[in-house]
This record gives C-alpha cells, sequence and structure tokens, in this order.
C-alpha cells in the first residue's frame, strides 16, 4: 500500500507544479514613452549634435536582461526581457537626456533624423551595461566627439559609471540604468561645453 501512496503523492506533486505554469515574462523600457506633458524642443540657430552610431558589445544584443555574477561569468533572464532593443532604446534614450539636461544644443539621431550641417559628431561604444550580483549596476564605454572646425582632433573620453542597487528587482534595475544614460550624456555635454568655448 506505501509504494501506491508514494505514486499519488507524486503524481499530485506533478499536478500541482503543472498549475503553477511557467514564470510570466515581463518587458521593461530603458527610457518610458514620451509623456504628454514633454515640452516642445526648438531646434534652431543652436549648435547641431548629432549621434552619428552607438555601437553595443555583442552580448547586450539580444532581448534578455543580463546580471553579471562574476568576473567573466552573465546570467541572461528569459522572463525578464527589453521590450525593445537595446540597439534601438539606448540612443533614444541618450538624446532624450541630452534634452532633459540641456536646451543649448539640438540633438539628432543620424540613424532617424535627416540633419543638414553638423556642429558636433558622437560616436559612442557601450561594453557594458547591466547588473552585478555585487548589487549595483554598471556601464563602461568610450565616446569620440568630433568638431566640424577641427574634425582631425576629436575629443576621445573612456567613461566606467556605477550606481548601488538599494532595491531588489529587475524595474529598479533599470531605473538605475537609465541614470547611468544620464551619466553619460552628463558626460557629453560637459565635453560639447569645452569645445563651445574654445571655438
Amino acid at each position: 500500500m506505501k509504494p501506491q501512496l508514494s505514486a499519488i503523492l507524486l503524481f499530485v506533486i506533478g499536478l500541482a507544479g503543472c498549475a503553477a505554469g511557467p514564470a510570466p515574462i515581463e518587458y521593461y523600457v530603458l527610457a518610458p514613452p514620451v509623456a504628454a506633458s514633454d515640452s516642445i524642443v526648438e531646434r534652431s540657430n543652436k549648435p547641431a549634435l548629432v549621434i552619428d552610431s552607438v555601437e553595443l558589445a555583442a552580448y547586450l544584443r539580444q532581448t534578455g536582461m543580463i546580471i553579471q555574477t562574476g568576473e567573466n561569468q552573465l546570467l541572461i533572464s528569459r522572463n525578464h526581457l527589453w521590450a525593445e532593443s537595446l540597439e534601438l532604446a539606448l540612443p533614444k534614450a541618450l538624446v532624450r537626456e541630452l534634452q532633459r539636461q540641456s536646451d543649448d544644443y539640438s540633438y539628432y539621431l543620424k540613424s532617424l533624423d535627416s540633419v543638414g550641417q553638423t556642429d558636433y559628431r558622437l560616436r559612442l561604444r557601450i561594453d557594458s551595461l547591466q547588473s552585478t550580483d555585487r548589487g549595483e549596476v554598471v556601464s563602461a564605454g568610450r565616446y569620440q566627439l568630433i568638431s566640424a572646425q577641427d574634425a582631425a582632433a576629436p575629443i576621445v573620453v573612456d567613461f566606467n559609471f556605477q550606481r548601488d542597487l538599494e532595491q531588489d528587482g529587475y524595474a529598479y534595475a533599470v531605473e538605475q540604468m537609465s541614470g547611468l544614460i544620464g551619466q553619460i550624456a552628463g558626460a557629453i555635454l560637459a565635453s560639447v561645453d569645452k569645445l563651445e568655448q574654445e571655438r
């Protein structure tokens, strides 16, 4: 009788596991859609900054969110996904941060906007943008800023930013990643301001 009882018990546990079903898939955006309250940005008569290109490390070019679990180990989630690929979302998030931080310039995406004369061109490479098991989000990479007045002498800046995660959860980690994009935008603006002062 005992073998029958244990077989029934295993069967009931198996059914309970099937009833629970797979974990739900959740989607995240790096920058929320433009809100109705966002102001209209006047683009005329301002120096133009065009984002020529944003290159991502190969492992960032997939939909699963990433947690770095060791020096050389990454965990890619199957249930927590980007709603839009970072290749598309990150440049748009960067333009939005640039606009939020300074209205001294006009900002354009070469891939989306029709742009005439440009004063500054930006090339950005992102080598990391992820959470870590040490309780932080990190971003590292390099940008190159080229002035139309002196294209032969671009400014090249390596960056490495991090923010502590004071709460659990992917949604909070995405908020902190948006903060990292803000820090990158701030560094870019400091470089543009420097070039403007030298004109």
